[in-house]
C-alpha cells in the first residue's frame, strides 16, 4: 500500500507577507487569496468530518491492527508500553505486548474536541490499566485513554495525550498480534543492564534503568536520561538522542549476541555492545515457576508465581481463589520483596494481608515491614528464602484480617478472617514462612 499523506485538520492557516514591489505585492495577494479559497473550500466542520472519516476508514484498513507506543504519566515514571490494537466498525481489541495471550475488547470512538480525538471509553482492564484509580492510587498511574490526532498517514498516526500532552504513535503491525507479543517478552526477557561502544570515534556507555525503562547515556563527561518501550525488535526511545553527529532513537536488539544496532536513517552503521546482567542476580523472568511455600516447620502448600510484565511485579496465585498477593522485583538487586498490602473485600470490608511477628505479637501494615526472598544461590534446587527486609520490622509471619467497622461507626477494628475458603491450612496465619521452593519441570 502506497504511504499516502494526509492533511491534519488545522483551523486556520496563515500566509507570509511580502513588501516589494506593488505589482508583486498586487500578484501575491493575488495568489494568497487563491490558496485560501482553495483551502477553505469546505467550512471546518466539514474538513474536521472528513478527517475523522479519513481516520476511522486507515483504523479500520489494518489487517492485523496496529502497534499503540504509549506513554502514560506526564513525567514518563513508567517509561513506555506497547498495545495491539485492531479496530472495527465500533469496537477495538486491545492486546499487550508484555502480555501474552490476553486480548480484550471494548468500544472507542473519533469525536471532535476542537480537532479530531481517539477516545477508548468503555472499560478495558489493559488500555485502562495506567488510568484507573485504587485504593493505593487515587490519580492511577497518570495513564489516560483520550488522544488527540495529529499527523496521519496510512502506516502511522501521530497522537498526543490528551492531559499528560506525551508523544504516541500508531504504526501499522506486518504481523499477527501474538508474534508480536511473543518477540516483544522475548526482548523483554532477554534483556541487559547496559551498553557501551563508541559513535563517531566517541565513547558512549548506558545504563538502563529497566523498573521504569529509562536510559542515562554518558559520553565525554555529560549524561542524560531517556525512556523507552520494548517492541518486536528491540526498543524504541520516547526521543532521539545525539552523539557527535548522529542522531539516535530506534534499536534492534540481537538476543544472542547482546548488541544493539540502530535502525535510524543516517545511523544504520551504529553498533552497540550490550552489558550482561551480573550473573549474582536473578532477572525478571526467572521466577516464572510452580513452587511449594513451605511455613510453620513441616506445612507447605503449592502456588505459583505470574509475571505482571506491565509494571514488574509478580502474582502468587494459589492460596485461595478469592485473592492473590503481589510481590515487588528489584531489578538492582534481583530480589522479589513481599509487603502488606489490599488484597480483597468481604462483605462490605477491606481484606489485609499484613506482616507479624509470631514472638511479639506485633501486627504491621506498613510497606517497610516487608519480607525479601533471597535465592540460596543454588541452581538445581533453587529457593528463596523469606527475610525480613528492614531491621526495624522483625516479621516472621504472614497473617490475612479485616478492618470492620463498630456499630457506632466511631472506629475501625481488626479481625482475623477466619472464612474456610479464605484462610491457607485452616488458618489465617502463616506463620513462620520459611521459602519458596521452585519445582523443578
Amino acid at each position: 500500500m502506497a504511504n499516502k499523506s494526509y492533511k491534519p485538520y488545522k483551523a486556520y492557516e496563515s500566509h507570509k507577507p511580502y513588501a516589494l514591489l506593488l505589482l508583486l505585492v498586487v500578484l501575491t495577494f493575488s495568489s494568497c487569496l487563491k490558496d485560501q479559497e482553495d483551502y477553505f473550500d469546505q467550512p471546518a466542520s466539514e474538513r474536521l468530518k472528513t478527517t475523522i472519516s479519513d481516520v476511522t476508514r486507515i483504523l479500520r484498513s489494518a489487517e492485523y491492527g496496529w502497534e499503540f507506543e504509549y506513554y502514560p504519566s506526564s513525567t514518563l515514571d513508567y517509561g513506555g508500553i506497547v498495545y495491539t490494537v485492531r479496530f472495527d466498525s465500533l469496537t477495538a481489541t486491545v492486546g499487550c505486548s508484555l502480555v501474552p495471550g490476553t486480548t480484550e475488547t471494548s468500544f472507542y470512538r473519533l469525536t471532535n474536541d476542537n480537532g479530531p480525538v481517539l477516545t477508548f471509553d468503555t472499560y478495558n482492564s489493559l488500555m485502562h490499566y495506567f488510568s484507573t484509580p485504587n485504593s493505593d492510587e487515587y490519580e492511577a498511574k497518570g495513564g489516560e485513554f483520550e488522544f488527540i490526532v495529529s499527523d496521519i498517514s496510512d502506516d502511522q498516526i501521530t497522537l498526543y495525550g490528551k492531559k499528560t500532552h506525551n508523544t504516541m504513535y500508531l504504526r501499522r503491525l506486518s504481523a499477527s498480534p501474538d508474534n508480536y507479543a511473543q518477540s516483544t517478552i522475548s526482548v523483554f526477557d532477554n534483556f541487559v543492564s547496559g551498553f557501551q561502544g563508541t559513535v563517531d570515534d566517541i565513547e558512549v556507555v548506558g545504563t538502563f534503568n529497566l523498573g521504569d525503562k529509562s536510559i542515562e547515556i554518558a559520553s565525554q563527561g555529560d549524561t542524560i536520561t531517556a525512556h523507552f518501550a520494548y517492541n518486536d525488535k528491540g526498543i524504541r526511545l520516547y526521543a532521539p538522542f545525539r552523539i557527535g553527529d548522529t542522531a539516535m532513537q530506534t534499536f534492534a536488539f540481537d538476543i544472542e549476541n547482546q548488541t544493539f544496532t540502530c535502525l535510524d536513517a543516517g545511523a544504520e552503521g551504529v553498533v552497540l555492545q550490550g552489558i550482561p546482567l551480573s550473573s549474582d542476580i536473578a532477572p525478571y523472568h526467572d521466577y516464572e515457576a510452580t513452587y511449594v511455600l513451605r511455613y510453620n516447620g513441616n506445612s507447605s502448600v503449592r502456588v505459583s508465581l505470574v509475571p505482571n510484565r506491565l509494571d514488574g511485579t509478580y502474582r502468587l496465585q494459589g492460596l485461595s481463589e478469592h485473592y492473590e498477593l503481589v510481590l515487588n522485583y528489584d531489578h538492582t538487586t534481583g530480589y522479589l520483596t513481599l509487603a502488606p498490602q489490599v488484597i480483597a473485600t468481604y462483605n462490605g470490608n477491606t481484606v489485609y494481608f499484613l506482616t507479624y511477628n509470631s514472638v511479639s505479637g506485633s501486627v504491621w501494615l506498613t510497606e517497610e515491614a516487608s519480607f525479601t526472598l533471597k535465592w540460596n544461590n543454588n541452581k538445581i534446587y533453587p529457593a528463596y528464602n523469606f527475610t525480613p527486609t528492614s531491621s526495624r520490622y522483625d516479621c516472621n509471619s504472614g497473617i490475612f484480617g479485616m478492618l470492620v467497622l463498630n456499630e457506632e461507626g466511631t472506629a475501625y477494628s481488626l479481625e482475623v478472617l477466619a472464612e474456610p475458603d479464605w484462610i491457607v491450612g485452616g488458618s489465617a496465619l502463616l506463620s513462620n514462612l520459611v521459602s519458596l521452593q521452585k519445582l523443578r519441570n
